[in-house]
């Protein structure tokens, strides 16, 4: 299965789920919005003729990188990715992503389903519980900072 192969299966199982996307210019990511959370859908090629569905969601943007919330955030790493089962967090560039990898050879709609819920639940609540203690913003405020031209 090809790449496009595999967008055009998912955004199926969004459509038929009916769950609301918007596709990005380049057609290669999909966004959805969940509370204060955006979750992404993205798309690569693995191995020889796979590919591989990256479920992911800036859970706290704009954490400096040498600040103490950016050593609090790396310090939390363990403690998150034990707490949830398919969820895998990591932090790079002063963002904190709530990731979650699918391969699309075998893709079936509860899997994606399940996928896409996992990272908006966890998403949307840790960006309020950890903003303050990291010092980052969730999507919903640097959305809100892009539309209005301030950074």
């Amino acid at each position: 299965m090809d790449v496009e192969a595999s967008i055009e299966q998912v955004t199926g199982i969004l459509v038929r789920e009916g769950l609301k996307y918007h596709m990005s210019a380049d057609g290669l990511t999909h966004r959805l919005l969940f509370g204060s959370a955006a979750v992404f859908i993205d798309f690569n090629d693995w191995q020889d003729d796979s590919v591989v569905i990256t479920v992911h969601s800036p859970v706290l943007q704009d954490i400096h990188p040498e600040s103490a919330g950016a050593a609090q955030a790396l310090n939390l790493l363990n403690d998150l990715n034990r707490s949830f089962f398919f969820v895998k967090f990591t932090f790079r560039d002063g963002i904190l992503i709530a990731r979650y990898d699918l391969l699309g050879e075998t893709l079936q709609a509860g899997e994606l389903v399940n996928a896409l819920f996992e990272i908006a639940g966890a998403a949307d609540r840790l960006d309020d519980e950890l903003a303050e203690l990291l010092g980052g913003k969730p999507y919903v405020v640097k959305a809100e900072e892009w539309t209005s031209g301030t950074d």
